[in-house]
């Protein structure tokens, strides 16, 4: 008895033969129990008898004893199937031969665990396909030292010479439309399910090679086929090639019989057609209709049509060589911006033309994207006048793995900065230096582990440019999105220009090396800001980003005030007294703006913070001369750090400014009061008197000016309130005595009244700028010490899931941006407002999706802080590459512009004005944990992020409303006004009253509404795989029907159709090896019926 995974024909005496070889030709024997019945075998429930196995490749054969010389008792075939241990059996050591689309499974058991490990090992490396990945991972491997592939696999084991995916793509030239009528009907008098197979073989070749097949179409006898068939260049073609069209009658698309590697299901030949491609160019139109053949040789019924067309992309170009003479077809025109005239006809009486796409002759195109894959599919419009050209392109990223180099990058640079930053405290208490220590330990760790990563992304430069939904847990790919592609809808119809429709399919960004056990960065910076609320000294206030844009804010004044101080003495030295008072006025405003911005109470707050902590009060920023030892207080007492010092914030600097009298021929005036430190004995030694006015000399407690007290270097620290209340006074005396000074002052006494109060002021603003940033890193240390684990899991999380979001987006700006660069509505709406990123989530709120849904959640909503730049190029080089600068905080992406382009792009922005970018998320999960969800579980999550998002489109709306006129807007044929789709956008995500299961229509109109607002859309699910599938299939035939006349009888047809034949199939396969979606029959009950797939094209896979 002979038992496999698909049902097959063999000759059971060469069986026989090998099954009695001798047992060195065998990778294992011995004894195993089977689980048997009387009547046959494979009964859940009844015993287990011994038999004697014997393995050799895929066979595994059992015998009832140990006589070799007798006949096995059966084979059971090793393909298609799972080795799995089970535990629930009452037999020990269980183990079973699971097959997919089965319902029955082989049970074995061993007679000891390290046997069974054993003998699952070895099934599991038996069958062809686990041979085929280990030979196709061991030629990557090779493909990586050498650069070359050691396969050639049209001469079979012969060294090639070049890398698989770098090799030219061979381009379509020829397509082809495919019909049948009057098929005769099946034995039970039904009309027959359908699908035609083409195959070529040019002469003196005979090995007939697949060119492609139509989709199915379920019980018809006149089945006109949506899917084309398209001929490529490499093929040779030319008009003796030969033509073979099989038809096919699917019988059961459930039973898993095996047709080829894209198709699963039980099919019958009906019949055949062969022909030239001569017979079909000398017929009329390019229109061939032949009987067709059965085995045979006789017809059978039925008639096939054969319309052949040819692929070009210019209006002018010469017929193809097939016209011309038994040459292959060659095209080497390169690309045209200028619309063709579909359906034409060539001067000679070729076949028609109709523009196609190339990626080899869109060179921008082709410097952003690599290794497309596309369908084509042609149908009537709504009133079957004319056919309608669509085309289905889906292509890989090559910044995929650039811009997480990039955004590492400026991680790693930062995580220096903060290194730096701590080891410039100097002196702090023991404790404090080991808690600062141990801050330095952690920072150099994710240093490591960013540089291992980066390393490893640096070496991804061949092979396929994206990230395979089975490898999200690499911890060395967590920077890169998960199976980022675009997918392009291009549609001609005829009369009009051209359309193209893109989206972004990309894995929602998530980190799932760190797995969702506590949940995703929702909950974490939740548990975060808690945490800051109980135990830090600056309460509940998001310290990273108001600390960040402080201590931006100062480094940008404190450049300002150095250039107007400086402009101020160049005033007094070269042009006069009215000059210096216009650039006084200007410090003056600067000056006030600084101090605006320093007094916040949490910077005071940081400030003593950080004093307390170091020895004796003294600061502790390293200096080549301090080199002081005191004491100083515990982390544990840094949270009264405040309560101690408060009580000398106004004492330490109580003083000031001698009075200036209104005589601008002379001013003499003495100090009121002084400077209360240890240093100055007298209330007068911090005034000086330099020719025209008494001036305040730097003090000691502001400036940190070392002195000698008992031997020892030490540098003296100000309060905050001091140090403000000195700022302030140093600008009082350079505008009074600029004030005084009479117009005709020489320029000695112009620049001897104010040369010191500048320079003053200026190094009291550097030392604010420096004590700012220092308390601000103690403040952090103190901080990230508290739960320093915790803190450094919520920041590579944040990090890993930026990358991802902020490579999809860049991807995204420079296709978009590239596609409408001469759109000057489009630049206007960039210039002015920004862009647009719609995303869309297909997650659940259940399980580890929750957690999956919070980081993708906080990475779209982190993209605000991202801005582009364009920045001109000098040379006409296409290949250009966006540069990423700035902070964790605040990135920019500076996006080169070709001179070819420049007047195209509005002038404010080639001056550098930034682009801002509105991310915009609408979530609804559609799957059976989202129904569990809404049964069991919580959706305010959910709900909460519509919201949110919804006031975000809403307020981008009314903007772009009162900047740009309704009449400049983007065409649309919809009959549907943008007001009704905001206002039915709005009904469905607020209303409260009755809540809509998986409510997709959110989705729909949001994402109509961002192609009409001429918006970038994403799509995500977990891996951008199955879910995203159905999503993104669907809203390509929604757009052809709203856009491009669709007839709503063959919406479901096209549908299924695209889902069956189209990119997303090969999407699957190139993820997981295998092109079906993973789903079964009890998940899709619970999915929306526009989201489920035809029947055969789902099934189980592997997890993913």
């Amino acid at each position: 008895m002979l038992k496999s995974s698909r049902g097959m024909h063999w000759n059971w005496r060469e069986l026989m033969t090998i099954a009695n070889q001798p047992a060195k030709n065998f990778t294992k024997e011995g004894p195993l129990y089977m689980k048997v019945t009387s009547s046959g075998w494979r009964k859940k429930g009844e015993s287990y008898s011994e038999r004697w196995c014997r393995l050799r490749g895929n066979l595994l054969f059992y015998f009832k004893g140990r006589d070799l010389m007798s006949e096995p008792q059966g084979v059971v075939i090793l393909e298609q199937c799972f080795i799995k241990e089970e535990y629930g059996e009452i037999q020990s050591f269980a183990f079973c031969v699971e097959y997919i689309g089965e319902e029955h499974n082989q049970f074995f058991a061993a007679h000891s665990a390290d046997l069974r490990d054993e003998w699952v090992a070895l099934l599991q490396s038996a069958s062809y396909e686990n041979l085929r990945s280990q030979l196709q991972s061991l030629r990557m491997q090779l493909m990586a030292r050498t650069g070359q592939d050691p396969i050639d696999e049209e001469r079979h084991g012969v060294i090639g010479k070049m890398d698989p995916y770098e090799a030219p793509t061979s381009e379509p030239i020829l397509e082809m439309s495919i019909s049948c009528t009057d098929l005769p009907k099946t034995g039970t008098h039904d009309s027959p399910s359908t699908f035609v197979s083409v195959s070529c073989v040019t002469p003196p070749d005979t090995r007939w090679s697949k060119s492609g097949q139509t989709e199915i179409i379920g019980k018809n006898c006149n089945p006109f086929f949506l899917t084309t068939v398209s001929f490529e260049t490499s093929r040779n073609i030319s008009v003796i090639t030969r033509l073979r069209a099989n038809v096919y009658e699917v019988q059961d698309r459930n039973m898993h019989k095996q047709f080829s590697e894209e198709h699963w299901f039980k099919v019958a030949p009906i019949g055949q057609v062969v022909c030239s491609f001569r017979d079909i160019l000398t017929s009329p139109d390019n229109k061939l209709v032949r009987d067709i053949l059965g085995a045979d040789g006789m017809p059978i019924g039925g008639k096939l049509t054969m319309l052949l067309w040819e692929l070009d992309d210019t209006d002018d170009k010469k017929p193809a060589a097939i016209m011309k003479s038994d040459r292959s077809v060659t095209n080497q025109k390169s690309f045209s911006p200028n619309p063709p005239t579909p359906s034409s006809k060539t001067s000679n009486g070729g076949p028609p033309r109709v523009r196609s796409f190339s990626l080899n002759r869109n060179t921008y195109l082709k410097s952003l994207c690599c290794n497309p894959c596309s369908k084509s599919y042609r149908f009537p419009n709504s009133d079957g006048t004319s056919m309608i050209q669509v085309q289905e392109i889906m292509m890989e990223s090559k910044l995929n793995f650039i811009i997480p180099q990039q955004i590492i990058k400026i991680y790693l640079q930062e995580e220096q900065r903060m290194v730096e930053e701590l080891n410039l405290f100097e002196k702090l208490s023991d404790e404090w230096e080991r808690a600062r220590l141990a801050v330095t330990t952690e920072h150099f760790k994710m240093r490591a582990r960013y540089c291992e990563s980066l390393e490893y992304l640096s070496k991804q430069h061949k092979g396929p440019q994206f990230k395979k939904s089975t490898a999200r847990g690499d911890k060395l790919l967590e920077f890169v999105p998960i199976n980022l592609h675009l997918q392009r809808l291009r549609v001609e119809e005829p009369g009009y220009k051209e359309s193209l429709y893109d989206i972004m399919t990309v894995g929602a960004f998530a980190t799932h090396s760190m797995k969702f056990r506590h949940g995703g960065l929702k909950r974490m910076m939740q548990h975060s800001v808690e945490d800051r609320t109980r135990n830090s000294v600056t309460g509940n206030k998001i310290l990273d980003l108001q600390a960040a844009k402080t201590l931006t804010q100062i480094a940008s004044l404190k450049t300002t005030i150095d250039w107007l101080a400086t402009d101020v003495l160049a005033a007094a030295r070269h042009v006069g007294v009215e000059s210096m008072r216009n650039v006084s006025k200007k410090l003056n405003e600067k000056v006030t703006e600084l101090l605006n911005i320093i007094n916040q109470t949490f910077m005071e707050e940081a400030f003593n913070s950080y004093r307390s902590a170091s020895f004796g009060s003294s600061a502790s920023f390293k200096s080549p001369s301090d080199k002081s030892t005191t004491k100083s207080s515990s982390p544990s007492d840094s949270g009264n750090s405040s309560s101690r010092t408060s009580g000398t914030s106004d004492g330490e600097s109580q003083q000031s400014i001698p009075t200036l009298n209104s005589n601008r021929c002379s001013t003499a005036s003495s100090a009121s009061s002084s400077i209360q430190t240890q240093v100055s004995s007298s209330p007068y030694e911090d005034w000086e008197w330099n020719g025209v006015s008494f001036v305040k000399s730097p003090s000691p407690g502001v400036l940190g000016v070392s002195y000698s007290r008992g031997g020892t270097n030490c540098k003296l620290m100000s309060t905050w309130r001091g140090m403000i209340r000195n700022l302030s006074e140093y600008m009082n005396v350079v505008k009074q005595v600029v004030e005084i000074l009479p117009t005709n002052a020489s320029v000695i006494d112009r620049v001897g009244s104010v040369e010191s109060s500048v320079k003053h002021l200026k190094e009291l603003v550097a030392s604010i700028q420096e004590q700012a940033r220092l308390s601000i890193s103690f403040l952090k240390m103190q901080e990230e010490y508290s739960n320093l684990a915790f803190m450094q899991s919520l920041q590579c999380r944040k990090d890993a899931v930026f990358s991802q979001a902020l490579t999809a987006l860049v991807t995204g700006v420079m296709i978009k941006l590239r596609e409408n660069i001469f759109n000057k509505v489009f630049m206007r709406q960039l210039s002015s407002l920004g862009v647009l990123a719609h995303f869309e989530g297909l997650l659940s709120t259940y399980g580890d999706e929750m957690g999956m849904l919070e980081d993708f959640a906080i990475g779209v909503q982190d993209l605000h802080n991202v801005t582009f730049k364009l920045v001109e190029n000098s040379t006409e080089d296409a290949n250009m590459i966006p540069q990423l600068t700035g902070t964790r905080s605040n990135i920019v992406v500076n996006v080169p512009v070709l001179p070819t382009v420049k007047e195209a792009i509005p002038e404010e922005l080639l001056n550098g004005q930034p682009i801002k970018v509105y991310p915009v998320l609408f979530n609804i999960g559609v799957n059976e944990e989202q129904s569990l969800a809404e049964l069991f579980g919580d959706t305010s999550f959910q709900d909460a992020i519509n919201k949110d998002n919804l006031q975000k489109l809403d307020n981008y709306y009314s903007r772009l409303v009162h900047m740009i006129p309704h009449k400049d807007w983007r065409a649309s044929s919809s009959s549907v006004s943008l007001d009704v789709l905001m206002s039915s956008l709005r009904h469905h995500v607020l209303m409260s009253n009755s809540k809509k299961s998986k409510n997709v229509e959110i989705l729909h109109i949001s994402s109509q509404l961002a192609r009409r607002l001429d918006g970038i859309r994403f799509t995500s699910c977990k891996s951008a795989k199955d879910r995203t599938a159905m999503s993104v299939t669907l809203e390509e035939c929604m757009i052809l029907q709203d856009e491009h006349q669709l007839n709503s009888q063959m919406f479901t047809h096209l549908l299924d159709t695209m889902r069956s034949e189209g990119t997303r199939r090969d999407n699957t396969r190139k993820n997981v090896g295998i092109n079906k979606y993973a789903f079964n029959k009890v998940q899709l009950r619970a999915f929306p019926k526009l989201y489920r797939p035809p029947e055969g094209t789902y099934g189980k896979t592997v997890t993913t």
